[in-house]
């Protein structure tokens, strides 16, 4: 036989839950809710995993690719240095001090700026950048949730893309070093024409920027290690910031499923109001009996004695 089990409702109506009493099903609702936020960030997590396992093969491969890429880049450069030398040696007698002098200011000026258009060199990223919340509280909203969602997403395709570039690195480094050797060896030839005391200024301008060049052909990395560093510290950024927003979408659909729950539960009240309010008449409870004795106690009228008291 079913029990019948007495509940309070948040106004302080009783009702029962039992054969006649109510049948709270607002429990598979919030199931449902759940599941379909679990699945969310189960497909979340699937969506980012052929990014992530691809840079971590990248990132095995890295130490050894780099390490190699700058051997082949030093010996371009070693071999780009001797040839500007002989360069310089050229232009020497050709180019006064003072010309030198305002060259040399002019290319440091010119190189900060590229350097500033190009973000600065070297790892880009810092260990407060990649900060992920993946605390969701009561008050979070979808709309909370999605900003913070949407944030979340820019700051991994930042360090994803940053990530790309520097993998790349091991392929353009060889590049721009072979650019800096080629480049010299044409300085050399151009330098050896006779007409080239009228262009002394420019040639010399061409000796500083390339070795300039050279000078900054590393953009930062001043070793492997560094290096390595970096692509670590990214390949992590990433990683958190994916966990971390299969969190959130989990969590923002939850709340879409509830609030359409929701709406659908209004819906109802206004399409099917007349059946609602026999459904909620059903499980109030009707009011305690008075007992035989409760009636007498109150029906029956106060002795004369009694009021002179």
């Amino acid at each position: 036989m079913m029990s019948t089990i007495e509940q309070t409702t948040s106004d302080g109506t009783h009702t029962g839950a039992g054969t006649g009493g109510d049948c709270d099903l607002d429990a598979i609702e919030h199931l449902a809710c759940s599941a379909r936020g679990i699945k969310k960030r189960a497909e979340v997590t699937d969506a980012s995993l052929p990014q992530l396992q691809a840079f971590k093969k990248e990132f095995d491969s890295a130490r050894t690719d780099y390490a190699a890429a700058r051997e082949t880049a030093k010996t371009d450069l070693a071999a780009a240095e001797e040839t500007l030398a002989t360069v310089a040696e050229h232009l020497r007698c050709r180019v006064t001090e003072e010309q030198r002098k305002r060259l040399k200011t002019a290319v440091r000026q010119v190189f900060d700026e590229i350097r500033k258009c190009d973000g600065g060199w070297g790892c880009r990223v810092g260990d407060c950048d990649c900060e992920f919340d993946d605390g969701v509280k009561e008050s979070d909203t979808v709309a909370t949730l999605a900003a913070r969602i949407a944030q979340y997403r820019e700051d991994v395709g930042k360090a994803a893309a940053f990530f790309r570039a520097l993998a790349d690195e091991q392929t353009e480094l060889p590049a721009r070093a072979a650019k800096i050797k080629a480049d010299a060896d044409l300085l050399l030839a151009d330098t050896a024409d006779p007409a080239a005391g009228k262009d002394a200024v420019l040639f010399w301008a061409r000796l500083l920027v390339l070795r300039k060049r050279a000078e900054n052909v590393w953009q930062g990395f001043d070793t492997v290690a560094s290096y390595m560093e970096c692509l670590c510290k990214l390949l992590l950024c990433a990683l958190k910031g994916w966990q971390t927003i299969a969190i959130l979408e989990g969590a923002r659909e939850e709340r879409i499923c509830k609030e359409e729950s929701r709406r659908a539960a209004c819906d109802r009240k206004r399409d099917e109001t007349v059946a609602e309010v026999m459904a909620a008449y059903s499980r109030l409870c009707p009011p305690e009996a008075t007992t035989e004795d409760d009636e007498d106690e109150v029906s029956e009228p106060m002795k004369p004695a009694e009021q002179g008291r």
